[in-house]
């Protein structure tokens, strides 16, 4: 009797052991992927938003939907007033949450330089238009720094359904929730609109406990039928993201969509400096215009920050060295990218 005891215990744990470990191994060998790149080569990308376009056409998730709308009344008399759930609701948050779980995975990973999506952006710019003041210190943020996506993350969740399994008496059972989801990916290339990619994502979970099909036992915000299924349908996304990476080789200068830039043809560096006046601003615009290789110049101050847009022939190394050699000793640089300058005004 003990032996079969035993027996029993490992075939209802042992399914969601091994999956817990699976999952764990495959995102541990996604991490190491990109271990060795470092943060100024990885193309940038933002999560913007997921949608959900969708209701669930199930009938059977349908009619006990029915269900427990016709049995609010009793809930609310039986059940301290909580209203009955929906069987067929799609959480409200839902693409809130898959954009933000994505962005965090994303991030994890190292695989991507993660940009915060323009949803939150007022939250950075509150916080720079008050750096701007009188009040704040010099090492405050400073306009003119954000950096733009390269590629944008979408989203469209076009299923989903929920359903309860098992035997009930009296409106509580013992069953199993099962929740599906399907959405589509896709990879954008943030300056052409060219579709990178593009792919259905089905994911699936499974929850066992007390369920009421009556509505009658309340249940606490977070579900983990739905929590598994979105890390599911995360985890699937992440692999694809950084399958189409490798298989593409996108860094920060190749970005699929793009046209290829020729080594000897015109480009554009974003050079700032920090500290100017007008005097060290328009000094250096000077020196910018007289290196070898300059075409034009797009300048601005602001707050004690001068911007220049610069287009140049020639390689972004070689541009940067011809001007780390004229600047002197007034000025330092401070920061560098194959399209982004910082300086300094010492």
């Amino acid at each position: 009797m003990k032996q079969l005891r035993i027996l029993l215990f490992f075939l209802i744990t042992a399914p969601a052991a091994f999956a817990q470990t699976k999952e764990g191994i495959s995102f541990e060998q996604i991490k190491t992927q990109c271990a060795s790149m470092s943060l100024d080569k990885r193309a940038r990308v933002s999560v913007t938003r997921f949608n959900v376009t969708t209701r669930t056409d199930d009938q059977t998730v349908q009619q006990n939907a029915n269900a427990n709308n016709r049995l609010k009344a009793l809930s609310t008399i039986f059940g301290g007033g909580a209203p009955a759930q929906r069987a067929d609701a799609i959480p409200p948050i839902l693409g809130d949450n898959l954009a933000a779980r994505l962005t965090d995975a994303l991030q994890s990973i190292s695989c991507f330089r993660v940009l915060e999506t323009l949803a939150n952006n007022k939250d950075l710019t509150n916080e720079i238009d008050a750096s701007d003041s009188k009040y704040s210190s010099k090492k405050a943020p400073k306009a003119g720094r954000q950096l733009g996506p390269q590629i944008v993350a979408t989203g469209e969740v076009t299923e989903y359904s929920m359903q309860s399994k098992g035997v009930n008496i009296a409106g509580v059972g013992a069953g199993k929730k099962i929740v599906k989801m399907g959405f589509i990916l896709k990879l954008i290339n943030a300056e052409t609109r060219d579709v990178i990619f593009s792919r259905q994502i089905r994911a699936q979970s499974k929850a066992s406990g007390n369920v009421s099909v009556l509505g009658l036992v309340s249940t606490a915000n977070s579900d983990p039928a739905i929590a598994a299924v979105v890390d599911d349908g995360i985890l699937q996304a992440v692999g694809l993201m950084v399958h189409v990476r490798d298989s593409l080789n996108i860094t920060v200068d190749n970005v699929p969509g793009n046209q290829t830039k020729d080594p000897k043809g015109e480009r554009e560096v974003e050079i700032s400096l920090v500290g100017a006046n007008f005097t060290s601003f328009n000094a250096v615009a000077a020196i910018i215009a007289h290196l070898p290789g300059y075409k034009s110049m797009e300048k601005g101050l602001s707050s004690g920050t001068g911007n220049y847009t610069v287009s140049h022939t020639g390689d972004a190394d070689s541009f940067l060295a011809a001007l780390s050699d004229k600047l002197g000793t007034k000025y330092e640089v401070t920061g560098y990218t194959n399209d982004k300058i910082e300086l300094k005004v010492k």
